[in-house]
Formats: C-alpha cells, structure tokens, sequence
C-alpha cells in the first residue's frame, strides 16, 4: 500500500507549470530516498505512466495517465447548449474551432469542430492544453487569479513552437491587453505555421467559465480573414455568455 501511495505522490508533483522533473528533482520535492524513486520510475515507466526525455533524461506524464484522465474527461461535459451557437461559428468561417473548460488547474478541451479545409489545424475533443502558449490558455491566465496565474506560469516553460514565450514576464505583460480586447492571440507559439485567438465565455457572476477559439493555418487567418474571424468570435462568445446569464453591463 505505501508503495502506490509513493508512487502516487512522484506522479503528483507533474503539473502543468512544472511538466518535467529529473529524478533528483523528485526525491527531493516528494522527501523519498532516490533509489527508492527510481525504482517507482522504473516501473511506472514499463506501465507507461511515465516517460524519459532520451537527451535530457527528465521525466514527465506517459500515455498511460493519458488513458486514464480521457475516462475523467468523458464526464466533463461542454456547455451543451453552445454547441449549435459553435456549429454556426464553424460553417460561417470554415476553421476549426473549439472549446476549451478548466478542470481544477487544468485546461481541456470539450468542443471541437474541424475545419472541412484540406489544410487546417486539427483538434481532438478532450485534448489538454497548457495555459503559457495557447489562445484558450491566455484567456483563462488573463480573467484568473493569481493563484493560479502563479501555478500556470511556474516551473520550466518549454519551447512548443518557433515562438513560444517561455519567460513569465514575458507572458504576464501580454495579460492586461487581453482583459481589455477580451481577445487573445497566439502565432506559431503552440504549433509553427498555426494562428490561434480565443474569447471569453462568462456566466452570471462575471466569472470566465470558458474559452471559445478559432484555430487555422496563419496564411489564411490574416488580414481580413483574422478581422472577420476576431468580430465573430467576440461576438459569438458574448452570445453564449448571456444564454449563462451574463450582463456586460453590470460586469465591474
């Protein structure tokens, strides 16, 4: 029993602000001794509940955690009466677009509604995304606490695409814009060649319960593609916010 408890507790310090760890770095945060560890590595390892960076030889989630969040994520239902508001959205612009809920700390995705376009960008319904480098993840570090700012934003920020922001401060000074647009863009910062904005969907307190985005290749979302794709996004996550309830013009 201690040795699942153990074993548990190496698999809880991989958050999404510290993604990957070294096997010091583990021994040391969880007080276990290293040999005892890496013997829990090995075998979570061979269960594919973790997985080691073959270069810099840190540790992070496997495909087996994978499998079981996706039955966690089954029960994690969309807004359900956004989804003909979304499929609206989808057929005007022809790029995908979805919709992403937090679920305590993290950020996944519920909705989705792949462009028919032979080049697009392809999302998959229960995707996790990480909040420094993603349009729906601006959004929700944006309308936040800073609890959880502080949470999102620790640890190591890898590079994802040729332009990932992987400086807190960096990202942090992107936040104030974003609360003001109730807009947040991303470009080539999750995946190279790909643009991303994402709006805000309130409820009746005021609180962002959700982010809607339209995702497509940057060649195409420009210019009065992306003017037009930014009017309709704002305007359609307003609609759904007032379906919650909302009032925009009692919000603080």
């Amino acid at each position: 029993m201690k040795t699942v408890q153990n074993a548990i507790r190496v698999l809880n310090e991989f958050t999404p602000g510290n993604p990957e760890h070294s096997l010091t770095e583990l021994s040391k945060r969880v007080g276990i001794d290293k040999v005892i560890v890496h013997r829990l590595l090995k075998s979570m390892k061979e269960m594919d509940f973790v997985e080691q960076d073959a270069d810099t030889k840190r540790y992070r989630i496997g495909a087996g955690v994978s499998r079981l969040a996706a039955v966690r994520r089954a029960h994690l239902k969309p807004l359900n009466f956004a989804r003909e508001i979304l499929l609206g959205l989808h057929s005007e612009l022809n790029e995908t677009i979805h919709l992403a809920q937090l679920d305590g700390d993290l950020i996944f995705v519920t909705f989705v509604a792949n462009s028919t376009q032979d080049l697009r960008v392809v999302m998959e319904p229960g995707e996790m995304l990480p909040a420094y480098c993603t349009a729906p993840g601006l959004i929700f570090l944006a309308f936040g606490d800073e609890d959880y700012r502080a949470m999102a934003l620790s640890g190591r920020l890898r590079p994802r695409a040729s332009r990932t922001l992987t400086s807190r401060s960096d990202i942090e000074a992107l936040l104030p814009d974003i609360r003001a647009s109730q807009l947040a863009t991303v470009d080539e910062t999750y995946s190279d060649q790909a643009k991303g904005i994402a709006a805000p969907v309130f409820n009746a307190e005021g609180k962002v319960v959700a982010a809607i985005s339209v995702l497509g290749p940057r060649f195409r979302l420009d210019g009065k593609a992306e003017a037009k794709a930014r009017e309709r996004l704002k305007a359609t996550a307003l609609q759904i916010s007032r379906d919650q309830g909302y009032l925009p013009e009692a919000a603080p």
